[in-house]
């Protein structure tokens, strides 16, 4: 049956004007995809012209790798039966049901080149004298898919960046503990989004004190990890200052240098902190807090103590000045210290139940040794979680005094 061509071009008028005036190419083919009827933009898209799209099919008016190399019309070639538009197209005709959008990745020959374009295709069976015939848009999202593969790209170099971040991070974290016979130090890290704002250190000053730390940044990722390290790097400045002088930097002096170094105008940021100072002779434990969640203390018998004496957070202007305060540790009493991120996993009830839930965790393996009550609250705490991903870093450090050993 011979399709007169000028009747389907006129039969619609402000169709005709319609489909060539939108940027979307559109064009009507019968089940062998020979093209009755396309608009301006189906030109536009595959560089053709009007003369020659004469009884050509969709291969080769759009430039097909596959029909342009085998010189065969659509349908022919030996890429056919694999080729997602034609089969796409076939079944909305066989089933007269239309295709809603669709993706295809192919070469084209345009001017000769080979280019590859990203398309999205539409169809919608449709009936002309009786025939069936088939009207397909074809969106041409090369720009936006080349863009997406751009912008992939470049998270996956910020994914290898920020994981040779943690990977730094991790490393300034304590490598090798104090060999100080009466005291035993275990630590757990998870930081989120691979690099955080959390960062614990513990130094020995001489064969009778250590010194240590834990402290939060408030916010998360680079900016904050990049903070923690900042401090750090103060902190270990100080701590070697110390030394050279002959007498470390108490909790307090330490908290109020903070302070003064770190003002909230100039790095738009606070964060709080533990520091103590042990005295492994006689077991006297000074501490400042500034801002962060309360130190524990727990022992044989169930023994169990929060040292929530504190000021505020570092960063906000502190007046009067941070102090530091003492308590006295007793053989097996195991020092706990960690960030809120532990609290805010250890359930899903509210802070102020999850922090219930840690501590009568700790108060029930409060006789066991140091590393098992690591071992057993982040084990509490994965079982809690499950699955779920982290919004904030995770650290706890404990330290067991064992005792002055002479």
């Amino acid at each position: 049956m011979k399709i007169d061509i000028k009747a389907l071009k006129d039969s619609n008028e402000f169709l005709n004007l319609l489909l060539s005036n939108i940027d979307t190419a559109v064009f009507i083919a019968d089940e062998n995809l020979k093209i009755y009827q396309f608009n301006d933009s189906f030109l536009s898209l595959f560089k053709q012209s009007d003369e020659t799209m004469a009884e050509m099919t969709f291969g080769m008016a759009s430039g097909c790798i596959n029909a342009v190399r085998e010189n065969k019309p659509c349908g022919e070639t030996s890429a056919c039966r694999r080729c997602t538009l034609k089969q796409s197209l076939i079944n909305s005709l066989s089933i007269r049901k239309p295709n809603e959008k669709q993706s295809l990745e192919r070469m084209f020959y345009i001017h000769g080149l080979p280019v590859k374009k990203y398309l999205e295709f539409t169809s919608r069976p449709i009936s002309f004298h009786n025939r069936k015939m088939i009207l397909v848009f074809i969106y041409d999202v090369t720009k936006i898919e080349l863009s997406k593969m751009d912008l992939e790209k470049k998270q996956r170099q910020i994914d290898i960046d920020l994981e040779k971040a943690a990977e730094i991070q991790k490393n300034l974290l304590p490598r090798s503990l104090p060999d100080i016979p009466s005291i035993s130090i275990h630590w757990f890290f998870e930081p989120c989004r691979m690099v955080g704002g959390d960062i614990f250190h513990i130094y020995k000053e001489d064969d009778r004190y250590v010194s240590a730390y834990i402290l939060d940044v408030c916010g998360h990722g680079v900016s904050a990890a990049l903070i923690a390290v900042t401090v750090k790097q103060f902190l270990d400045q100080l701590h070697a200052l110390g030394l050279s002088r002959g007498y470390p930097f108490s909790p307090e002096n330490i908290l109020n240098l903070l302070e003064d170094e770190f003002p909230f105008e100039r790095f738009d940021c606070y964060f709080t902190i533990v520091h103590i100072r042990l005295d492994v002779q006689t077991g006297t434990l000074l501490y400042g807090c500034a801002g962060h969640v309360p130190p524990v203390v727990v022992g044989p018998n169930h023994r169990f103590k929060t040292l929530d004496r504190h000021g505020t957070i570092i960063g906000i202007g502190q007046n009067p000045p941070l102090k530091q305060y003492e308590t006295k540790l007793m053989p097996g009493d195991k020092l706990i210290l960690y960030t809120d991120g532990l609290i805010d996993y250890f359930g899903e009830k509210g802070a102020a139940k999850n922090k219930t839930d840690f501590y009568n965790l700790l108060k029930a393996i409060s006789n066991k040794p140091c590393k098992e009550i690591v071992t057993e609250v982040i084990a509490t705490l994965k079982k809690i979680r499950g699955q779920k991903s982290i919004d904030d870093d995770i650290s706890l450090l404990a330290i067991e005094y064992n005792g002055h050993q002479a």
